[in-house]
């Protein structure tokens, strides 16, 4: 997981956010609960829905 979140700081810091958001949420999918967590710091709360694991009401 510390990968991920290393790429999506370097795109944060390259002003890719389009990238960051691609690989956090891609991240979130794969990730356990603790992984979540930290991974919703930077995609927000919605990073469920944005990721596909719930449904959109």
């Amino acid at each position: 997981m510390r990968v991920y979140i290393r790429h999506m700081r370097k795109a944060i810091t390259a002003q890719d956010f389009d990238l960051a958001d691609r690989i956090g949420i891609t991240a979130y999918r794969i990730a356990n609960a603790n992984e979540r967590r930290v991974l919703e710091t930077y995609l927000g709360p919605n990073a469920a829905r944005r990721a596909g694991l719930t449904s959109v009401p």
